[in-house]
């Protein structure tokens, strides 16, 4: 494709007659766009924004959030999504750890930011405000945004992509997809997730446009597929399921249907293949800036198990715990080679203990066949991915922990057909007399964690199985309970 450059993510290069944003309410060529990302920048630049500055970002997925995002670009802000779901205290931390200046907060999340340690800015921008002069060019080093996802503590990190990690992993998935001016990506995913926000960042360097649901139910999905008709769409398998549940067909226009975010059950994925859906499962991760490998459609039959090979020009390979690369069927850690991986973590620390040669350990444990194909086996540090939502079982610990009759916690991941994986949990009472019920503990968390991160499953036992040096063997736990979410 023509005029494809970095430089369109300040709307320089696209077609300035093309569709750029499709919505039930609005539609906006790039022209129109870019005329109203410079007034939202004039007017945040009033409001002492300005460059290098980290700007929290506070709302559902919308045309305003795109605007904001891309108004901030213009200023040589940081944009810093904050996940819409998480509770008042754990968005004032996510704003603390980033250290943002300022935050664009949407109405119906107002109530979330009284007291907060940042400057609240009204997300809604004034459309009459006058232009001034923005800045014309962009340095592919430099930070594009910082994601927060959980890691191996018990608090979330952020992740600095460049512009580099954007433009390069945008390219990347052309290597699968192959865009052309006819095709229109549905923004299913929310835009806090390296997932949605990839797609924002792929339709504007292709000059593509944005389809924009009021939400991203799949209620609202279903209907923006049948009224725009969309060639591209992302989804995790939560929502792929209740899309074939109710035995939905693709609109006849999709090209490509990307499964990620975790687990996702083969039986689904077959009923949408039935149904006519142009499933491809990926792999990837906010680290690797979106997905590294792809299981095509017509390899699912194949290998109903892979999350696919590497695409061009990315690697993996697998390793022991020296490092040293395994050989196919071998079962050790998943590291890619990438280049759309991140600059780093917010903790320099965290970083280096992940990149390594050129390489990122993604913590995941798997192997690859003889045909190159990826198997993902397990999480090192047992990361759950639920219904496409990362949740850190240390965190759910510490606050179960905090249960005057709770003495042990062990939480760990359940596959399961509906969210992908379900947290799950294993207590031990402090005396056995104790009584507690499943409602008892949630209504326990409640107070404390946000509902996503509430296990769906409680196991009670006399005592956790330990490692000889105490160690808590989750493995067993898995094993013990895998069925019973099926």
């Amino acid at each position: 494709m023509k005029n494809l450059s970095p430089e369109n993510f300040l709307l320089l290069k696209q077609n300035s007659l093309s569709t750029a944003i499709i919505s039930s309410s609005v539609t906006y060529t790039f022209k129109e766009l870019r005329k109203k990302v410079l007034s939202r920048a004039s007017e945040l630049k009033s409001q002492n924004v300005s460059s290098k500055d980290r700007v929290g970002v506070l709302g559902h997925n919308s045309v305003d959030y795109v605007t904001n995002i891309l108004a901030l670009w213009h200023l040589s802000a940081l944009p810093v999504p904050i996940n819409s779901k998480l509770n008042k205290t754990e968005i004032n931390e996510l704003l603390i750890a980033a250290n943002c200046n300022s935050t664009l907060v949407s109405e119906e999340f107002l109530n979330y930011v009284n007291g907060i340690d940042s400057k609240v800015i009204d997300f809604r921008s004034d459309d009459n405000y006058p232009i001034s002069e923005s800045r014309e060019q962009l340095n592919l080093s430099d930070p594009a945004v910082i994601i927060f996802t959980s890691g191996s503590t018990s608090k979330s990190k952020g992740i600095i992509l460049s512009f580099s990690s954007l433009y390069n992993s945008a390219l990347n998935s052309n290597q699968l997809l192959r865009y052309t001016r006819s095709d229109r990506w549905l923004t299913s995913l929310p835009f806090y997730h390296v997932g949605g926000f990839s797609i924002i960042t792929r339709s504007l360097l292709f000059g593509i446009p944005l389809i924009v649901p009021d939400s991203i139910s799949v209620e609202h999905l279903i209907d923006s597929i049948n009224k725009f008709q969309p060639t591209f769409i992302s989804l995790v398998s939560a929502q792929l399921k209740k899309i074939v549940g109710e035995n939905i067909s693709p609109n006849p226009e999709l090209k490509n249907c990307l499964i990620g975010g975790g687990f996702s059950d083969p039986e689904i994925i077959k009923k949408a293949y039935d149904l006519g859906w142009p499933v491809n499962l990926v792999y990837g991760s906010t680290e690797t800036a979106s997905f590294v490998t792809a299981l095509l459609k017509d390899e699912l039959i194949i290998k109903p198990n892979s999350v696919g090979r590497a695409i061009p020009t990315n690697r993996i390979k697998i390793t022991d715990d020296d490092e040293n690369e395994l050989k196919p069927f071998e079962i050790g850690e998943v590291a890619v080679q990438s280049n759309a991986i991140m600059s780093g973590y917010l903790n320099e620390i965290d970083t280096n203990k992940v990149i390594k040669d050129g390489f990122y350990y993604t913590g995941d444990t798997g192997f690859v066949d003889e045909d190159g194909y990826l198997f993902i086996e397990g999480r090192k540090n047992y990361l759950i991915s639920t219904g496409g939502e990362n949740v850190n079982p240390i965190e759910v610990e510490k606050a179960l922990l905090l249960h005057p009759l709770i003495s042990e916690a062990a939480v760990f991941p359940l596959k399961d057909k509906e969210w992908g994986e379900i947290i799950a949990v294993a207590v031990v009472l402090k005396d056995r007399s104790d009584k507690l019920s499943y409602d008892d503990i949630k209504k326990f968390l409640q107070e404390r964690i946000s509902g996503f991160k509430i296990p769906k499953k409680i196991f009670f036992e006399d005592q956790l199985p330990k490692t000889e040096l105490g160690k808590i063997e989750k493995a067993k736990l898995i094993n013990r309970y895998r069925l019973t979410s099926r």
